[in-house]
């Protein structure tokens, strides 16, 4: 059984409490004068409302005034006027999540997965695929290695997190992931220096399936695909993460509300039998984005121990929590303080289960500052 080892924005936590409303609260859980009869250690009063799951703590967050829908009785508060009124108030509630996801200033800052030998992927990751070796840290009481690697300074660029866990040589990819992709301006030429260097090309250059762009796919050491793409230059050579789902439209639905992702372009190809959609915060020439892929009739995937998550910056790893709650995500890392190192996060999952993480875009900057 393989053990999973933390990173940087990857540790082993506990699952966040029901999202689900609760209708009695204690007014002792409400001053964090009592556990509740639980056993539960005494929460702050702002962390009782965050676990409240209602209306009431996510207007709060989000700065909407709420109707006079509780009233007080004894030592509980109860909901005065039913189930609609607490349904319209959900409602106002979205509206304002919406409004403030689609202000945040988002951008995704890496993509974290596990390697079997930490020397022989940057090997081929730099002179290979052209990046460049940012930063890399051993945590040797934790028995891992993190690599950072890109194709420009993390405070502005798309980059890989790679993590080697002392001892683990091999992973399971799984069948949802998909690939990442590399904007290049020849791919032939690209193809034919990985040849050269000894790398895996399965897929020979040539224009895709329904399409004219020309592209090819290579494997890196522990066989991760990637996607060579031919452009011309951009400032996002690293410029796709693909992952399956089994769910396209309830994915869109997802990623443009909980994540303020802009749905750029769909395309069916029914002649092959998938559906593929680009989300992101900026057009795809300039931007890094996320590929939906749907295939036709699966509705589920093998996620394997491999690929891990993707990091988002957020001014607000609270509110980022919050709206991933309200719009059908599961927050499986309540926000607050990584030990160590301070830099606030919060981790999610989506509707098919892939894992992303925000992180606060200020402790982001500083955590940089510092290395």
């Amino acid at each position: 059984m393989v053990r999973m080892l933390p990173m940087s924005t990857f540790r082993p936590l506990s699952l966040s409490s029901s999202a689900a409303p609760l209708i009695r609260l204690s007014a002792a859980r409400l001053s964090g004068s009592g556990d509740g009869g639980g056993g539960v250690p005494n929460p702050s009063r702002r962390i009782a409302l965050f676990h409240l799951g209602s209306a009431i703590p996510q207007a709060h967050l989000f700065g909407i005034k709420t109707p006079k829908m509780l009233r007080t009785d004894g030592n509980a508060i109860e909901a005065a006027t039913g189930g609609s009124m607490a349904q319209a108030s959900t409602a106002v509630t979205q509206e304002g999540a919406l409004e403030w996801v689609k202000k945040d200033n988002r951008r995704l800052l890496h993509v974290v997965y596990r390697v079997g030998d930490m020397d022989k992927t940057i090997k081929f990751y730099t002179e290979c695929l052209g990046m460049k070796l940012l930063r890399k840290r051993d945590i040797p009481e934790e028995r891992y290695t993190n690599a950072f690697l890109g194709y420009g300074p993390e405070d502005s660029q798309f980059v890989v997190e790679l993590t080697y866990n002392y001892g683990v040589d091999k992973y399971d990819i799984g069948a949802g992931f998909g690939h990442f992709g590399i904007a290049v301006e020849d791919v032939t030429k690209t193809v034919d220096l990985i040849k050269a260097k000894g790398g895996k090309v399965t897929r020979e250059p040539g224009p895709v399936k329904g399409g004219n762009t020309v592209i090819a796919f290579v494997e890196d050491p522990d066989g991760y695909k990637f996607e060579l793409l031919e452009r011309g230059p951009t400032p996002e050579p690293l410029c796709q993460v693909m992952l399956r789902v089994g769910d396209l439209d309830r994915s869109i639905n997802f990623y443009e509300k909980a994540f303020g992702m802009e749905l750029l372009r769909k395309r069916d190809n029914p002649e092959y039998k998938y559906t593929i959609a680009m989300m992101g915060y900026g057009p795809e020439d300039k931007s890094t984005v996320l590929e939906l892929t749907y295939n036709y009739g699966v509705t589920e995937y093998d996620k394997g121990n491999a690929y891990a998550q993707i990091a988002i910056g957020t001014d607000d790893v609270y509110k980022s929590a919050e709206a991933v709650r309200l719009f059908g995500g599961k927050v499986t890392r309540e926000p607050g303080p990584l030990p160590g190192i301070n830099t606030k996060i919060t981790a999610c999952l989506d509707p098919d289960g892939w894992k992303s993480v925000f992180v606060d875009n200020i402790d982001f900057a500083k955590e940089l500052s510092d290395l």
